[in-house]
């Protein structure tokens, strides 16, 4: 079984070309907005480890209201790890998210089908 390290949301993610290090720009929990529907743009970063082979990955965004409601997915196919001990980071800019409801959202780590972990972002209306 995987385990989770850290899940992150950001604004952006850039990658430097050769090092291969990570900037996670404007880290955040929330997420103000005048109105809703709304969608954005945003960073997804797992760090993972205790991984060997191939995997398959996916990223539920779920709104968590009276019942849990699914917004979106993001799958990565065939994501392959050579070193058990070493780390894996899955840095992904997602496309445009929808935010139809103020309140909560998961996004939520899976590997082949096991949930890994989550990271949660609260929509709430922006003042002024």
């Amino acid at each position: 079984m995987p385990s989770v390290l850290a899940i992150l949301l950001c604004d952006q993610i850039i990658v430097e070309q050769g090092t291969n290090k990570k900037s996670l720009i404007g880290l955040f929990d929330r997420l103000h907005t005048q109105e809703v529907p709304a969608t954005r743009r945003l960073g997804f970063f797992a760090r993972l480890t205790d991984l060997e082979g191939t995997y398959n990955f996916e990223i539920r965004v779920v709104y968590l209201g009276h019942e849990e409601e699914s917004v979106g997915t993001v799958k990565i196919s065939d994501f392959q790890i050579q070193d058990r001990l070493g780390m894996v980071d899955i840095a992904l800019n997602l496309p445009p998210v929808p935010f139809p409801r103020f309140g909560r959202y998961e996004f939520q780590l899976f590997a082949d089908d096991v949930y890994l972990g989550r990271a949660v972002v609260e929509t709430v209306q922006a003042q002024g």
